[in-house]
């Protein structure tokens, strides 16, 4: 990794535009301090910098640090990682950063609206940044929070990991970078081409893999050797397939369950975790979203959802809707329920209705593989072998760097418990969306997420 930096000073502010190439797996990089061979991740700061506000800044894609204007002289520079020496940092005015200028009042416009893509939803964006340095005040950097643009992947395939399954999977970004696994949600929800956009490609080697019986993996919704550890064993297999040491670990919702047990399972596999909407797959978890709970907040969804099933069964839905998805001899009932479990959890997934949300429930291969998947692993309680199974092994994996990601208002995985794995895990960094539900697609959640990712970036380059 090499870093070339240039820098323009001004009355208010110094800024260091640092463009990253990456090459290959060399280790000259951007250093800051002793403070990033901590293991614990540095807070972001959710203000702007005490003597500055956004326009003090040119914001581009790339990485920024900011001194504000009563810090003396130019605190960075490139570094190499040995020595710690500064290599090269050139100061000088540059008008085209400051308020003067049609080229740089056109690129804060376009980066202040946001350019989200994909993701809706949420307020204004707030600014992430990145303490840099020992100084006080020290530099910071402002890390990207806009998903990055569509891409393809380079290589994909499928892989035999039992005599029963196949899984997809897929690599897209640098095929010499940082390896990240994105594991999706549900179980049973299978990845899609936006799970991509959460990484810079030019730094992440981005794999995607659809667990057992989702998405393009076969047979299509098998629940036959599908459980919690098969899925574990799965991603330890890629991981050798791949030829990765270690790698980062993504994962939202029911991706967070097993970003946990894996980091649980294979803590020395694991460089960092960056998770989304804890579900940490307890009893009350399940009872408060399929039970009792969220229809208090979603009465209307959950009348839909509620009165598919006689009311006899009404007593433990989840129990009700399992019978109906595993009866195989009776087709149009289990595509019936499919759709009524896939579209309450489509309903409440986002802070605001969201239509492409909506109409995933509509999709019936889609929904056969969600909902039974789901309801399989419910009602088996996860396969864990206790209710406190997760934060009981926090000890396990409170060593390894990590970022928690959280709407306040998710109500498919309500914030108490990423706050209760916060408390049993003060190690790990919180983050608390205030105008967001659960989906990574909601703006403000989809920006931290990629902030997340830019402050992983910034201390593997070293």
């Amino acid at each position: 990794m090499a870093a070339i930096a240039t820098a323009s000073l001004s009355t208010s502010a110094v800024v260091v535009r640092l463009s990253v190439a990456f090459r290959s797996r060399s280790r000259q990089t951007v250093a800051t301090s002793s403070s990033f061979a901590r293991h614990s991740i540095s807070p972001i700061s959710r203000t702007y910098h005490p003597a500055t506000k956004p326009s003090d800044c040119l914001p581009t894609g790339e990485l920024q640090l900011q001194r504000s204007s009563f810090c003396t002289g130019l605190a960075s520079g490139t570094y190499h990682s040995r020595s710690l020496k500064p290599i090269a940092a050139a100061a000088g005015h540059a008008s085209a950063f400051g308020s003067q200028g049609r080229e740089g009042k056109e690129a804060k416009e376009g980066f202040w609206k946001g350019g989200q893509g994909e993701a809706g939803g949420g307020g204004e964006a707030e600014e992430a940044w990145e303490e840099m340095g020992d100084s006080v005040p020290a530099a910071r950097v402002r890390l990207r929070q806009e998903l990055y643009a569509p891409i393809e992947p380079h290589r994909s395939g499928t892989l035999a990991v039992s005599g029963v399954h196949t899984v997809y999977w897929e690599e897209s970004g640098n095929p010499k970078g940082q390896p990240v696994i994105f594991l999706h949600g549900g179980p049973g929800g299978g990845t899609a081409p936006a799970n991509r956009r959460f990484f810079d490609p030019a730094f992440f080697r981005i794999v995607l893999m659809d667990q057992r019986g989702a998405g393009r993996s076969t047979p299509h919704a098998c629940l036959e050797e599908n459980t919690t550890w098969d899925l574990v064993g799965d991603i330890e297999t890629l991981r050798k397939h791949l030829g990765v040491d270690k790698w980062l670990v993504f994962g939202g919702s029911w991706g967070s369950t097993l970003s946990l047990v894996y980091a649980a399972t294979h803590p020395d596999r694991v460089a960092g975790l960056i998770l989304r909407g804890i579900f940490l797959l307890r009893r009350k978890e399940v009872e408060w979203f399929y039970q009792k709970g969220a229809d208090s907040i979603f009465p209307d969804a959950f009348d839909k959802y509620r009165e598919f099933i006689p009311k006899d069964e009404q007593h433990d839905l989840v129990a009700a809707y399992h019978k109906r998805l595993m009866n195989d001899s009776e087709p149009d009932q289990q595509v019936a329920a499919a759709r009524h479990w896939t579209e309450w959890e489509m309903a409440t997934s986002y802070l605001l209705p969201n239509e492409d949300s909506l109409k995933r429930g509509e999709d019936d291969k889609f929904a056969l593989a969600f909902a039974r998947i789901e309801s399989h692993y419910f009602v088996n309680k996860g396969f864990l072998p206790s209710d406190s199974f997760l934060l009981d092994s926090v000890p396990k994996f409170k060593h390894i760097p990590a970022v928690i990601v959280q709407g306040r208002y998710d109500v498919v995985c309500p914030i108490v418990s990423a706050w209760e794995l916060h408390k049993a895990w003060p190690e790990a960094e919180f983050k608390v969306v205030p105008d967001a539900g659960h989906s990574a697609n909601e703006r403000g959640i989809g920006e931290q997420l990629v902030a997340a990712m830019e402050s992983f970036k910034l201390k593997l380059s070293r």
